[in-house]
């Protein structure tokens, strides 16, 4: 018995092609956006960091992966997120022997207390000096309650993913509280907390754990701020510094 043959009509064959082309061009926009997101990864250079809050034992500490072009502006937010601060106070880095400062954005006072020899916009400096393994920065937030942060490099050329252009890999414990009067207050607060009553602390710390620290939740704050590439500075410069 001879085979049935199904013919298809014009129209069909049309529908079919149509719809094979569109298949191949959607694959083929995806492969081209994986290869761009993939040559992009590759053509940055990404830094390995350890960040730790000078002073305070157990420290407080966190490991984070950023891109090398970004600036000391955007290392400020980034730290601003990740220990967390609240961005109410100035900020300074001290970069090798060549001190970098800027008041912050969020900041509506200036403070004439903090005097640089050779002071720098930290807007204007990328982080790109930063080749070699233990190089260091130190990172001053609020110079009432000063708490310093030391920066180091633990790798220069860290092989990133690329999946998310900052990311938080390790850390321990919360960043003291804003305001609280820095290593004697928060001193107060942590014996507070073992008990309960014996010194005097601002209703408003009543809720605060020093333990409290999540990798999620700051890479997904990371997350949304990278999200949208105006939240990295534009105008950058190079620093030479003399470690």
């Amino acid at each position: 018995m001879p085979k049935k043959t199904t013919k298809l009509s014009n129209d069909t064959i049309k529908k079919v092609s149509s719809k094979k082309t569109s298949q191949d061009s959607k694959q083929s926009d995806l492969q081209t956006s994986a290869e761009v997101k993939k040559s992009q990864t590759q053509e940055r250079r990404f830094l390995l960091l350890k960040i730790t809050l000078l002073g305070i034992n157990p420290p407080i500490w966190r490991q984070v992966v950023v891109p090398a072009d970004l600036t000391l502006l955007d290392l400020h937010e980034i730290l601003q997120m990740i220990m967390p601060w609240e961005g109410e106070h100035l900020y300074g880095f001290s970069v090798g022997h060549r001190p970098s400062s800027r008041k912050s954005s969020r900041s509506d006072y200036d403070y004439d207390g903090f005097d640089n020899a050779d002071d720098e916009d930290a807007q204007y400096y990328d982080m790109s000096f930063l080749t070699k393994k233990g190089m260091k920065l130190i990172y001053t937030y609020d110079f009432g309650d000063s708490w310093e942060h030391e920066i180091v490099v633990e790798n220069p050329d860290y092989k990133s993913s690329g999946e998310q252009l900052v990311c938080v890999l390790d850390g321990k414990r919360n960043a003291p509280p804003e305001d609280c009067g820095g290593f004697f207050g928060y001193n107060n607060i942590i014996e507070n907390i073992a008990n309960p009553g014996k010194n005097e602390v601002p209703e408003r710390i009543d809720d605060y754990d020093p333990e409290d620290f999540s990798i999620d939740s700051c890479n997904a704050i990371l997350a949304r701020f990278f999200k949208n590439s105006k939240n990295t500075t534009k105008k950058k410069n190079k620093i030479s510094a003399d470690f």
